[in-house]
């Protein structure tokens, strides 16, 4: 089990660090008022970055104990054949734990969003075979540690996904958040 632990560990936090990247550069690239302009769902691209750090932050009081969430011996409702970064459900109301503010900007939403990637990539490594396999309930299904690391590049996708589709509803109602 112990390699197939560290390789485990280190795929979900290299893949972490890979979404994150790719999520900052989208929304580095973006025009300014396209970054803090609410979009059809109602968040701005920023904020969509501040829930991802808040996010990732509860993953980490999950691994490191502390956090408003806590893990538990259990059984995952998902086997480790069935799991796959599209297993969660799509559309599951965000917590109250994870809601971003309001008025956060581009700068200090990739600077928190950073801080909590090098914070949850370090909480990933740090773990042991015995807690990797302990259990969480999030909002929408029981995960393992394992599973929960490796979603927070699986939850990274989800939103750079979402911030392109609402930027496109938006072009498509014809009123670009891109000018």
């Amino acid at each position: 089990m112990g390699w197939a632990h560290q390789s485990r560990v280190e795929a979900a936090a290299a893949s972490l660090e890979s979404a994150t990247a790719a999520f900052v550069a989208y929304l580095d690239a973006l025009p300014d008022a396209a970054a803090i302009q609410p979009l059809p769902g109602g968040w701005t691209a920023s904020r969509h970055a501040a829930h991802l750090a808040l996010t990732n932050d509860v993953f980490i009081g999950v691994i490191n104990g502390g956090g408003p969430l806590s893990a538990f011996a259990g059984v995952s409702d998902f086997s480790d054949e069935q799991w796959n970064l599209d297993a969660p459900p799509i559309g599951v109301a965000a917590p109250a734990i994870v809601i971003p503010p309001a008025e956060i900007g581009r700068v200090a939403a990739i600077a928190e969003l950073r801080h909590s990637v090098r914070r949850l990539r370090s909480a990933i490594l740090s773990l042991r075979p015995n807690v990797a396999a302990m259990c969480v309930r999030l909002p929408w299904a029981v995960v393992s540690l394992y599973q929960m690391s490796e979603w927070g590049a699986g939850h990274t996708i989800r939103h750079l996904g979402q911030v392109s589709r609402e930027l496109q509803v938006a072009a498509m109602r014809d009123e670009p958040v891109i000018s």
